[in-house]
């Protein structure tokens, strides 16, 4: 995966108990739409509880993560070689 870590900005979606998910961000000038979540997790960083998820237009793989000390959104890695028939 490509190391990219810019700030993006996330729709996200709430449900239940707090939890909560990206709906889409926009990229490079681009809408991207999530269409699976194929993995997340969570660590600390300080204070901060920071939230990962590694999410599939269908086409590429994308991690994103959302960090509650300064609520803000990055893309941390990109894959462009990712199969997307997992999905």
């Amino acid at each position: 995966m490509e190391y990219i870590g810019e700030r993006v900005s996330v729709m996200a979606a709430f449900g239940e108990e707090t939890r909560f998910r990206p709906v889409k961000f926009k990229w490079a000038n681009r809408v991207i739409v999530v269409k699976t979540i194929t993995y997340s997790w969570t660590n600390r960083v300080g204070q901060s509880k920071i939230y990962h998820f590694s999410v599939t237009d269908g086409k590429t793989l994308y991690e994103l993560s959302f960090n509650t000390g300064s609520l803000l959104w990055v893309l941390e890695r990109v894959e462009t070689d990712f199969q997307g028939d997992m999905c």
